[in-house]
């Protein structure tokens, strides 16, 4: 890695793994140098280099494995929507749920009529979870439960990627809405009746109670932000 006209120790670190990166010296999964060594090549102390891939890693841009090393990664935008999440604004938590709306519609076009009877089971048992007399976090993971499953039939990875990116949002509004008994019971009904469309394999109903589930939480969201 080029040293970049110097500024201060931990800014010339980020510059240079950054610089690097776009002139295709580094790449995804390719491993840094030792620290050590880094800080030698950097001209920095280790305190500076320690700092530098610590605002790395919060870019995304790096990752720090125990015991292995730290490797260019691509964690953008996961951390993008993790940073949101610990913002749930009204506006923020309207705008997830209308990216949601895109996702799971499109989702529920692409695999309604591609579920078979073990799936319809398995769907069958998360929605009966949200039914069930359980702890708050245990309803947040039946509907998170629920939704990855539908999106995972897609077998479609950039689809399941994005879904991984925002899961934490997800969990951040959930633990919230599910507080309520009201959106509680309105999720229960939201499930059941979209599993219902699925066993029908009723394109338009399936399309229909997924915009029905998403427009009834952003109403729910508007009211508690």
């Amino acid at each position: 890695m080029e040293r970049i006209e110097r500024v201060n120790a931990t800014a010339l670190v980020v510059n240079s793994v950054k610089a690097a990166i776009q002139r295709g010296e580094l790449k995804i999964g390719d491993k840094l140098p030792r620290e050590y060594d880094m800080a030698q090549e950097l001209g920095v102390g280790r305190s500076s280099l320690r700092e530098g891939i610590k605002i790395l890693n919060a870019y995304g841009v790096v990752e720090s494995r125990q015991g292995e090393g730290t490797y260019i990664v691509d964690n953008r935008a996961k951390n993008f929507f993790e940073f949101m999440g610990f913002l749930p604004s009204g506006e923020n938590m309207v705008n997830f749920l209308e990216l949601r709306r895109v996702i799971e519609v499109g989702n529920i076009v692409a695999i309604y009529d591609k579920l078979t009877e073990k799936d319809f089971e398995t769907l069958e048992r998360m929605v009966q979870k949200l039914c069930d007399d359980q702890f708050l976090e245990d309803y947040v993971e039946a509907d998170k439960e629920f939704h990855n499953y539908l999106l995972s039939v897609s077998e479609n990875p950039m689809v399941i990627q994005v879904n991984n990116m925002i899961t934490a949002m997800r969990s951040e509004l959930l633990n919230r809405l599910f507080q309520s008994e009201t959106v509680l019971h309105d999720a229960r009904s939201a499930h059941r009746q979209i599993l219902e469309a699925l066993k029908r394999r009723d394109r338009e109903a399936c399309v229909s109670t997924v915009l029905n589930h998403i427009d009834t939480t952003i109403a729910h969201v508007k009211n508690m932000y």
